[in-house]
């Protein structure tokens, strides 16, 4: 069985066992930066492929779409993939095409347990230095994040990470430089990095499918829903495309560690016409803050651990969650007293190149004021 260890700053240890499907190659890919070889301690988590079957005792939900308990595993089911999971959450088994991400939200929960007690907290945000100045941009999914970052790395700055860091109460950043999930938008707006991804076919394909999203409505006619059902089905892609920051762009340096000097939280304008930046009171980036860490992970853990509760004899994962996130939030709230924090408004255009949008966001970058003096006792 193909086995590998990723090792986390040294406060987790991961095995993956088994090949074959998305969910265990995504792992490998998106954290290979972390890959050791015959680490010196056990694993703290086990994620493994399986296909074995199931019998379930309890379940709560419907028959292919549920949460479950065997007598020693809870499992999380959807149609023909699903989750297993032994009591303690250190032993996780998926089927070949389960959604990876389900899997890495709980995993990655024990490494904000562990650096939560080294008041680090973990956010849905790109990292860039630019210009000797460490500026980190959380945002929903979806946001501009990795836009943002292109722009700035295309500019000559270094970067931390594209989706996703931990921040220090003290300022710090640590780096956390999984591989990029480049979206067709990604792709399409930049030159330099569609020419690396140049497939004649798939960038047809991209074009259509694009077209068919803006121009038909999927609620209207017979016909527009038969188009809308072609193209999710067999027009788009379907499978996320993976790269390294250092591939797109090998002048670019990975900084592991960092000082915040300021975040900037992104948010789509659709009717803007070009990037405007405006001061965030601290409250207010704490509210934005949490609202991100609950869409982007917080609210599904919270579902899985509730139904493991209520399933597992003598779970108690809910009230571990909520000590877990109340902690981040004071690491939140003490940051945003010495760094600059801001709104960034972004026009909602597809090709930030043609249309200017990437020295848009460079200039408001570099345009922002001095950090924020450290608080006084």
């Amino acid at each position: 069985m193909k086995t590998n260890y990723y090792d986390f700053f040294g406060k987790l240890l991961l095995e993956v066992r088994g090949e074959g499907g998305r969910s265990t190659g995504q792992f490998r890919t998106m954290y290979d930066h972390y890959e050791v070889v015959n680490p010196d301690r056990e694993p703290d988590v086990v994620v493994e492929r399986t296909t074995e079957p199931l019998s379930v005792q309890t379940v709560l939900g419907n028959p292919d779409d549920h949460f479950g308990w065997t007598g020693s595993r809870f499992v999380v089911r959807k149609g023909s993939e699903y989750m297993a999971v032994e009591p303690g959450w250190k032993h996780i088994y998926v089927t070949p095409n389960w959604e990876p991400f389900y899997a890495i939200y709980p995993i990655e929960f024990q490494l904000r347990s562990a650096l939560v007690e080294d008041r680090q907290a973990l956010i849905h945000a790109s990292g860039v230095e630019l210009d000797g100045r460490t500026v980190l941009f959380p945002a929903w999914r979806g946001g501009g994040k990795t836009n943002t970052l292109i722009s700035l790395l295309e500019a000559g700055g270094n970067f931390l990470a594209d989706d996703r860091l931990w921040v220090g109460a003290d300022g710090s950043v640590r780096g956390f430089p999984l591989s990029v999930n480049l979206q067709p938008y990604n792709i399409e707006s930049f030159p330099a990095v569609q020419a690396q991804f140049d497939d004649s076919d798939k960038n047809l394909r991209r074009r259509v499918s694009r077209l068919i999203e803006d121009k038909v409505d999927p609620s209207g006619s017979f016909v527009g829903k038969a188009v809308t059902f072609l193209n999710r089905y067999y027009i788009k892609e379907r499978s996320r495309s993976f790269t390294k920051v250092s591939r797109l762009f090998p002048t670019a340096k990975y900084i592991d560690d960092s000082t915040v000097d300021d975040l900037v939280f992104l948010m789509a304008a659709p009717s803007a016409d070009r990037v405007t930046i405006e001061e965030l009171t601290d409250e207010a980036a704490l509210d934005a803050m949490r609202a991100i860490s609950f869409y982007e992970w917080n609210e599904r853990l919270e579902e899985y651990f509730r139904a493991y509760d209520a399933l597992v004899p003598g779970g108690s994962a809910v009230k571990h969650l909520e000590y877990v996130v109340e902690a981040e939030n004071r690491v939140f709230a003490e940051l945003f007293e010495t760094v600059g924090t801001h709104r960034a408004l972004v026009p909602r255009k597809s090709n930030w190149g043609e249309t200017g949008t990437d020295r848009e966001m460079v200039d408001a970058i570099r345009s922002l004021a001095p950090r924020k003096v450290e608080a006084s006792d």
